[in-house]
């Protein structure tokens, strides 16, 4: 009520303007530059652009950029939320099953999509029971853990392209549309320099995974059973933010206030850091933990996760 009372749910437009032209220009800058003699720098820019704009769609589709109690005004969060969708070349269906159960079940095992990780990464966290069980490639994840960021994006492209194949065309038929669209304009845009275009989507997922995984995945993961926590209690538990500051918010699409966003998701991205201190403060007097580092601590954290070497592989719990 407070939040409410001080502006905390109303638009910010001109910021929203230019979280626009900073997803979006960079793709143009990198097209033009990809093809006049400067084409690592042009692959990094689209690369880029398509980063930022997994953030950028995200606020859309939380609908928390238009405000108003007139519903076609709410409904145009949806129409730029599947413009940036194409842009970037996810599937907007595939996105909102991932992550709006995501937001209902954050790190809960067997229930959030965001934390199957396996086989690739399989999370430790110090138990010798669960190392032991690791084939011969996985006790080694805590060394493959931050270049494998870099297929992420290919990974969840195909994902997106397989949650369309297994539902009927008469319902997917525009998503299709959509991602030929962007597809096409790929291909285009990157003729005869598809070295450029793997190396695009190696950056851009290991720019979005990074960030990605320092907000949730190191942090505690929770019976997916019928606990009894309430949703700020959970919160803490699961969620960290990346400190850094306003170039740190901006860079990371406000990810960085994961904590915040958990607890109101649709706050416009602008007014996170407002919240921020009464959450430190209402954490403090229940006796939550507020959970922040820098990014670089959290790619520490991830990596002591999913440690195995300190381990005794062939011990037993108590």
């Amino acid at each position: 009520q407070r939040l409410v009372a001080e502006g905390c749910f109303e638009p910010n437009y001109p910021d929203e303007a230019f979280k626009l032209v900073l997803t979006l220009g960079p793709a143009f800058i990198g097209a033009r530059l990809l093809h006049t003699g400067m084409p690592a720098l042009g692959a990094f820019l689209i690369a880029f652009s398509f980063y930022l704009c997994g953030w950028t769609a995200h606020d859309y589709l939380h609908h928390g950029v238009f405000k108003g109690s007139h519903r076609r005004l709410v409904h145009w969060n949806n129409v730029v939320g599947f413009a940036l969708g194409m842009w970037q070349g996810y599937v907007v269906g595939w996105w909102r099953a991932r992550h709006n159960t995501h937001h209902l079940v954050t790190n809960e095992d067997g229930n959030d999509p965001d934390i199957k990780t396996a086989p690739l990464l399989i999370y430790v966290r110090n138990n010798a029971q669960i190392a032991a069980t690791l084939n011969a490639v996985q006790r080694w994840q805590q060394y493959y853990y931050v270049p494998l960021m870099s297929i992420l994006d290919t990974y969840w492209r195909f994902e997106s392209l397989q949650y369309l194949a297994a539902r009927p065309l008469s319902k997917t038929w525009a998503d299709w549309l959509m991602m030929g669209v962007h597809y096409a304009a790929l291909l285009w845009v990157f003729s005869g320099q598809m070295q450029w275009l793997a190396f695009m989507t190696l950056c851009r997922g290991f720019l979005t995974g990074i960030v990605v995984f320092a907000t949730h995945y190191g942090e505690e993961h929770l019976d997916g059973g019928d606990h009894k926590m309430t949703l700020a209690e959970q919160t803490a538990l699961t969620s960290r933010n990346i400190t850094g500051g306003y170039l740190v918010n901006v860079l990371t699409g406000y990810i960085s206030l994961q904590t915040e966003h958990h607890l109101f998701p649709m706050m416009p991205t602008a007014h996170l850091d407002k919240a921020q201190p009464l959450v430190r403060a209402f954490f403090k007097k229940h006796g939550f933990v507020y959970r922040e580092s820098n990014l670089l601590e959290c790619v520490k954290f991830n990596i002591a996760a999913l440690r195995t070497g300190e381990l005794d592989l062939d011990a037993k719990e108590d």
